[in-house]
């Protein structure tokens, strides 16, 4: 079988990609992919799509501060597990060698790695704004097996370059929140999934508002009680409380969200709303956080990564009032109340209306 890479052939107008593997020889990518970086012997590693539309950019910490981000944020086994718990509590199946989209890639970790494991005999294509990242992630792919079932591509995840009705799977590990405009990649998303494939995202939920409600209990008793806290404690909670009621704005009129690297919290109803418009038959939303001290834990992570230390805790009367908000909603409510989801949408097999 030709190798994806294979498949890059030389035109007079650039490089294009086609896949004549039993899929009507549909080209992969509507429009030129240009060389991005090339290994010492010329062979390219990390391609880039055309796509003079675009408007998407992309921060510090996914460039500059790319090894950072990697070392700082990835978690593949964890990630590992989502993808189980996503596939089996969604029913959702997979062929043997799937033809997989994903967006929002960056160095890999968290996506490429957990599905190649997942899924080994997969194609992929990974897809992100950073070539930094992806260079990252090739560097990865190309010491391992069969490194020619990847191809790392820098690309908007809102671009319309990508073929219609040809892969499999797509999938995104923290993409949507990031974005501009979320449904548009949901719409992408149909659009290049045949019809009953799936798309599985792992996003933050609006059920972060709980976790608001607690800190700025937390603050406002503070203030009853003259006893201030410990000054690191208090902006990280204040930052905390600013953050999620910014990303859980329903109008984008009056923020400049471009400035912000998470921008969106998102509700149940915004997710289906977007499915259904993209085509998608099915929507099915998995919450990842239940336990019973989710609240404690949380604000606890919420404090390490605010502050960079490990050694803040809250004090007691501040601990009971997040521990009352776990003993006040129970396992179901936590569910229902999601802090972080796994999105599964499943293409309809009919001939649905394309969005975008």
């Amino acid at each position: 079988m030709a190798s994806l890479a294979d498949l890059l052939r030389k035109e007079p107008s650039g490089f294009t990609t086609a896949r004549p593997l039993g899929r009507r020889g549909k080209p992969l990518f509507g429009s030129a992919l240009n060389p991005l970086l090339t290994d010492a012997d010329g062979q390219v590693l990390v391609w880039a799509v055309s796509d003079q539309f675009s408007t998407a950019t992309v921060t510090d910490q996914f460039k500059a501060e790319a090894q950072l981000y990697h070392q700082r944020y990835g978690a593949a086994d964890h990630f590992e597990g989502l993808f189980r718990q996503a596939l089996a509590a969604a029913g959702a199946r997979v062929p043997d060698e799937p033809l997989v989209l994903d967006l929002g890639s960056g160095s890999g970790v968290n996506s490429i790695v957990p599905c190649r494991r997942l899924f080994p005999g997969a194609w992929m294509v990974a897809t992100d704004l950073s070539g930094e990242l992806l260079a990252i992630l090739a560097d990865w792919v190309r010491q391992g097996p069969q490194p020619e079932r990847v191809i790392c591509v820098r690309m908007d995840a809102m671009s319309r370059k990508l073929a219609p009705d040809l892969f499999d799977l797509v999938t995104g590990a923290s993409i949507l929140h990031h974005l501009d405009e979320p449904d548009v990649a949901i719409a992408r998303a149909g659009r290049a999934l045949k019809p009953g494939g799936h798309a599985i995202f792992f996003e933050p939920m609006g059920g972060w508002a709980i976790v608001r409600l607690a800190s700025e209990r937390i603050l406002a008793e503070a203030e009853l009680r003259k006893a201030p806290l410990d000054p690191l404690i208090e902006d990280v909670l204040r930052r905390t409380v600013r953050d999620i009621t910014v990303r859980t704005q329903l109008s984008r009129k009056d923020f400049d969200y471009s400035q912000l690297d998470d921008k969106w919290l998102f509700q149940r109803g915004y997710i289906e709303q977007a499915a259904k418009a993209a085509g998608f038959a099915t929507v099915r939303l998995v919450p990842l956080n239940d336990h019973a001290t989710l609240y404690r834990d949380t604000i606890a992570v919420q404090l390490r990564l605010g502050a960079g230390r490990d050694d803040l805790e809250l004090p007691d009367w501040a601990a009971a009032i997040v521990d009352s908000f776990d003993q006040g909603l129970n396992l179901w409510a936590k569910q229902e109340l999601m802090l972080e989801a796994a999105i599964v949408l499943t293409k309809g097999e009919g001939r649905e209306p394309r969005a975008g």
